[in-house]
C-alpha cells in the first residue's frame, strides 16, 4: 500500500541578498521622483535652514509651481524647470508656523501665512515669472504686494476660491476669522468667526464655504445669506477620542464629494455636501495625521500620513473599489539625493504630476511623476 502524500506549503523564499529589494524596500517604486533643494541651479541657497518648511504649494497650468516656505522668517518660491526653485523674496520677517497659496485666474496668486506673533497676506503678479525661457541665466522675481488684513484677525491659514465675480475668502489663525477679499486694489474685510477652527477652508460648487472647527465637527457659512452654522456632520475617530478629534487637511473632488483628513487617527472621509453623509473610508497606514491630500487627474486622491517623530508616507485612495495604496517612503536620487521625513504639502501639476513639499529644517521640493495606466495594443 502506497503512503499517502500530505500536502504541504513551505515558507517564503529565502533571498538575503534580494530582501531588501523584494520584501523589505520601503519607498516609493512605482513612477518616478525627483528632488530640487530651494535654490537656484549653480546658486548659494538664499533660504536658510529653518525657513524652509514648504507649508503650501500652487502649481499653476503654465506649469510654474508656487511655494510658501515657513519658519523663523515666510518666504516665497517658485519652481520652473528651467531654473529649478527661484527665491523671490522673505514676506515676513516674524516667525510663521503655516499659509496658503490661491490661483485668482490669469497671472495673479495670492498667498499668506500666520503665526504666534500675527501673520500677514499677499497679492503677487506671476506673469514674468512664467513667461520665461531656457535663454535666461537667473529666474525672474517680481515683486509682492502686501495686502492690508483687518486688525486682530491674527494671519492665513487657510485660502479658498475665487469666485466667479474673483471674490476670494481667506481662515485666520489662531482667533479662526473668516475673511473676504475683493476690488482693486484688493480689500479684505471679516465675514464671522469660528472658535477652534481647522486649518482647512473649501469653497463648494454652490457657492457656500466649508470647514471645520472642535472635535472634527464640520461648519458651512453661506456668503449670499450671511448665514454661519454647525453642521451635524463629524470626521471619523476611535470610539473615545471625540475630545481630541480634529480635521487636518480638506479637498473639493471632482465629484462633488468633499475628501479630509484626521489628524488624530489618521483616517481619510468623504462628505457629500447634498446629503450631509460622511463615510469613513479608512486608515492609509498605522500613521495617526493625514497632513495633505490632493486630487489627481483620473480621480485618484494622493494623501501624505504622518505623525510626530514619524517619517511621512505617500499614499493613493481609488473611489472605484480598489481601496488604498501606500506607496511608500519619498527618496530620489536626481537632481539632488534626499530621502524625506517630513512632508506637509501637495499640489497637482498640469500633466498630472504630484508636487510634494518637505517641512524640516532643511526643505526640499519633491515631484513624483505616476505611472502611466498599462494599455493593450
Amino acid at each position: 500500500m502506497r503512503k499517502q502524500t500530505v500536502p504541504e506549503l513551505p515558507g517564503p523564499d529565502a533571498a538575503p541578498g534580494g530582501l531588501y529589494r523584494t520584501k523589505a524596500f520601503p519607498f516609493v517604486s512605482e513612477g518616478a521622483v525627483y528632488c530640487f533643494g530651494l535654490r537656484e541651479h549653480l546658486a548659494e541657497p538664499s533660504i536658510p535652514r529653518g525657513e524652509s518648511a514648504l507649508s503650501a504649494l500652487l502649481a499653476l497650468p503654465s506649469g510654474t509651481v508656487y511655494g510658501l516656505a515657513t519658519g523663523e522668517r515666510a518666504h516665497l518660491l517658485y519652481f520652473h524647470p528651467a531654473f529649478g526653485v527661484t527665491h523671490v523674496g522673505p514676506v515676513s520677517e516674524r516667525p510663521a508656523r503655516g499659509g496658503a497659496l490661491l490661483h485668482l485666474g490669469g497671472h495673479r496668486i495670492i498667498g499668506g501665512w500666520w503665526g504666534p506673533e500675527g501673520g500677514g497676506l499677499f497679492r503677487h503678479e506671476t506673469a514674468a515669472e512664467e513667461a520665461q525661457g531656457l535663454e535666461q541665466f537667473r529666474g525672474a522675481r517680481s515683486a509682492v504686494q502686501p495686502i492690508r488684513l483687518p486688525a486682530g484677525v491674527g494671519g492665513i491659514a487657510g485660502l479658498a476660491g475665487p469666485t466667479a465675480e474673483g471674490v476670494a475668502y481667506g481662515l485666520t489663525l489662531p482667533d479662526g476669522h473668516l475673511i473676504r477679499t475683493a476690488g482693486e486694489p484688493l480689500k479684505a474685510r471679516v465675514l464671522a468667526r469660528v472658535a477652534e477652527a481647522a486649518p482647512v477652508l473649501v469653497l463648494l460648487p454652490d457657492g457656500t464655504l466649508l470647514g471645520a472647527f472642535a472635535e472634527g465637527r464640520l461648519w458651512r457659512y453661506s456668503p449670499a445669506e450671511a448665514r454661519l452654522e454647525a453642521l451635524a456632520a463629524h470626521a471619523p475617530c476611535q470610539k473615545g477620542k471625540r475630545y481630541l478629534a480634529g480635521v487636518h487637511s480638506l479637498i473639493v473632488g471632482r465629484r462633488g464629494l468633499v475628501y479630509g483628513g484626521t489628524s488624530v487617527d489618521g483616517y481619510l472621509f468623504s462628505y457629500d455636501p447634498a446629503s450631509g453623509a460622511v463615510v469613513n473610508l479608512g486608515k492609509p497606514n498605522r500613521q495617526s495625521n493625514v497632513r495633505a491630500l490632493a486630487e489627481g487627474h483620473d480621480g485618484a486622491v494622493f494623501g501624505v500620513a504622518e505623525e510626530p517623530q514619524g517619517m511621512a508616507r505617500l499614499f493613493r485612495y481609488d473611489p472605484d473599489g480598489r481601496g488604498f495604496t501606500d506607496l511608500g517612503l519619498l527618496s530620489a536620487a536626481f537632481p539632488e539625493c534626499w530621502t524625506a521625513h517630513s512632508l506637509g504639502s501637495l499640489a497637482v501639476g498640469p500633466s498630472g504630476e504630484l508636487y510634494l513639499g518637505e517641512t524640516d529644517a532643511i526643505s526640499h521640493l519633491f515631484i513624483y511623476y505616476p505611472p502611466l495606466p498599462r494599455t493593450s495594443l
